[in-house]
């Protein structure tokens, strides 16, 4: 490929200016601006879109369609009509569209047009490529429930979304110049079944046929768990019913050491395939969650069968897969909880074998240099709890006696279908280097220790993952890596980590004295403004259906299908269920100082989740404990913008600080 896409929005002080730009080599070779034409490009990883044709003469983007701010004769409100957003992460936006930008440059003068694509669906695209023909575009599309209702996407794979095929009336540049209509109309037809969430379609060809890829989860249930990769030949007709085994499928309960199933990011790379043999198909290569590390995983096309390239030296490192030159090359990069990303090259031989070399290493000050190399790092199985294990980052000084064992802040992740990996995290190693050991617990219910193990906490949630939490803090001390008492244990989690945290100093309050919660969920039973109120039942054992139209091949074998099934209302029977399950309900006997963070404009969980929390706090703290907030405007569920960030670290750095005098 020689031409690179730019979609660049330049800020102004009346409003952004938007353009697209096609650079050929160093070349910029045609700008349009596109600043009336829609609105916000979509840069995210689930709807975000950036394909050329097959000759390069062509690129599909997704952008938000500009609101009908206009009345018509027939809807005087529109203007006005409730239209549901794609939620945390994506906030605000809720019309996604596919605009084709076609250019020609030619001695008769330079034609540059832009459409969007008019899809008869009600489904929402995103992530559309072209297949190898041109003519034909894969999508994956994002459908509203049965009462209506956008459920939010980011961390959450189990979507009502599958893979489609959209056949635009025409493509040429000559044609749409004479189309009268300023959308280009497609056809559309959905090729995966209805009980399954469908991402990431990606196409390799090989030996005169191309094969569609994508990744593919269980609808409903957990919001992220074990991945299946599928295909289907597209070289002629697409027939949907080829769509039958999965090429790499789930694994329920692996063995101690064995590969337990597919846990990738929502996409693939760019240019997923490797080509290393001209005689056998194509190879998949991506990183994958693995236990406590992400690692380096080679799928053969063919069968599925899964290759782990990791080289075995011990080490920590986890790795992320960035793309492939298509043929023998993949760039990576790595890190350790204590050592930041490098830039990794692996070149496979002809014989399948693949060596490693760093490209580049971050230069760090020698001060910085000196402290990294007096932490390590380590991960520790819980006994007993088998495949629970812990992240632990402490001094590399060994402590002398027991007053020199320093405190353990015990960080539980969120999700709480995430995982901590042993990847580099500023935050976390700013702590340990304030002299703090951490665990960072993989509790039931993590990603990459098996099926099993994900599905184990529906129903379970605030016992099972509270249990193996305070069992590896327990365990901790039971090695001698930290030690009980006033000032010696803390807290810290957000989100499903700070419902951890939570329940943590309100059922063991002589453990920990002091925590930090950011966002968490303290009272399950409140839906409020939720982007994911199937949490509020999943995670608690309760049913919540979520199913997406039928696939062609479904519609076929059953015209006359039923209606979906309603999601479910919060009853006061499932709502005293689930009161039960969250920290709210142990509020009473919190003894530790409690620090909350929380974003305003938190779309996920609720603000008023930890300023209630709060106010109950007050209510009941005892005498020389600190119950306070910080409340950060115009911030959402991650407070990941810059001051928030430095403000949220610092304020719980200082808050342990104290609490270590107590």
């Amino acid at each position: 490929r020689t031409r690179r896409a730019v979609l660049r929005e330049v800020k102004s002080d009346k409003k952004p200016k938007r353009f697209v730009e096609i650079w050929n080599q160093s070349a910029l070779e045609v700008c349009l601006e596109v600043t009336e034409r829609h609105s916000a490009f979509y840069t995210d990883d689930h709807v975000a879109t950036l394909s050329f044709s097959p000759a390069e003469t062509s690129l599909i983007y997704m952008a938000e369609s500009n609101s009908p701010i206009v009345p018509t004769e027939d809807d005087p409100y529109k203007k006005f009509r409730y239209t549901p957003q794609f939620g945390e992460g994506i906030a605000g936006k809720c019309r996604p569209t596919i605009f084709l930008f076609c250019w020609k440059n030619g001695p008769g003068g330079h034609v540059r047009v832009l459409t969007s694509l008019s899809v008869t669906s009600e489904a929402l695209f995103g992530q559309a490529i072209f297949s190898p023909r041109g003519d034909v575009l894969y999508a994956t599309g994002y459908e509203y429930t049965s009462d209506h209702r956008l459920l939010g996407i980011k961390h959450c794979l189990n979507r009502p979304s599958g893979i489609w095929e959209l056949t635009p009336s025409f493509l040429s540049i000559d044609d749409i110049l004479s189309n009268e209509s300023k959308a280009l109309k497609c056809s559309a037809r959905k090729l995966t079944s209805s009980h399954l969430s469908c991402r990431s379609p990606r196409i390799f060809s090989y030996d005169g046929k191309s094969t569609l890829l994508w990744l593919s989860h269980p609808s409903g249930g957990a919001h992220a768990a074990t991945s299946l990769i599928y295909s289907l030949d597209i070289t002629s007709q697409v027939d949907a019913r080829k769509i039958t085994a999965p090429l790499v499928d789930s694994v329920f309960k692996p063995e101690q050491g064995a590969f337990p199933g597919l846990y990738p990011d929502p996409n693939l790379s760019t240019y997923p395939t490797l080509q290393l043999y001209k005689s056998s198909a194509p190879y998949l290569i991506t990183h994958s969650i693995w236990g406590s590390r992400t690692t380096v995983l080679l799928i053969s096309t063919a069968d599925g069968t899964v290759k782990d390239l990791t080289p075995e030296d011990g080490s920590l490192y986890s790795w992320k897969v960035l793309n492939t030159d298509g043929q023998t090359r993949v760039v990576c990069s790595r890190s350790t909880p204590i050592s930041p990303h490098e830039l990794v090259l692996g070149e496979f031989s002809k014989t399948g074998e693949i060596s490693w070399r760093v490209l580049h290493k971050p230069t760090l000050p020698p001060r910085l240099e000196e402290e990294l190399s007096n932490i390590r790092a380590s991960v520790i199985p819980i006994p007993e709890r088998y495949p629970i294990e812990t992240i632990v980052i402490q001094s590399a000084v060994a402590p002398q006696n027991e007053s020199e064992i320093r405190p353990c802040i015990t960080i539980p992740h969120g999700g709480p279908h995430g995982t901590t990996t042993t990847a580099f995290n500023p935050a976390n190693v700013a702590l340990a280097l304030e002299q703090y050991t951490l665990s960072l617990p993989n509790y039931t219910g993590s990603l990459g220790f098996g099926e099993s193990t994900v599905r184990a906490l529906l129903g379970n949630c605030g016992t099972l993952d509270v249990e193996d939490c305070i069992a590896s803090t327990r365990y901790l001390i039971k090695l001698g890596l930290s030690v009980e008492g006033p000032g010696k244990q803390f807290v810290m989690g957000g989100s499903h980590g700070g419902f951890l945290t939570g329940h943590l100093i309100g059922q063991y309050p002589e453990m920990f004295s002091a925590a930090v919660t950011r966002n968490p969920v303290m009272s399950a039973g409140e839906l409020s403004s939720t982007d994911i109120p199937d949490w509020y039942f999943s995670e608690f054992g309760e049913s919540y259906p979520i199913y997406s139209s039928p696939s062609v091949v479904e519609l076929e074998q059953h015209p006359h299908r039923a209606t979906k099934q309603a999601p479910p209302l919060m009853t006061p029977e499932v709502y005293t269920r689930v009161y039960r399950a969250s920290p709210i309900a142990y509020v009473g006997s919190v003894r530790a100082s409690v620090l909350l963070l929380v974003g305003a404009a938190d779309l996920r969980v609720a603000p008023t989740q930890g300023i209630e929390y709060y106010h109950a706090l007050k209510q009941r703290a005892r005498e020389g404990t600190r119950i306070e907030m910080l409340v950060f405007d115009g911030e959402s569920h991650p407070l990941e913008g810059v001051e928030a960030s430095r403000v949220g670290w610092q304020a719980a750095r200082d808050f342990f600080k104290w609490a270590e005098t107590l």
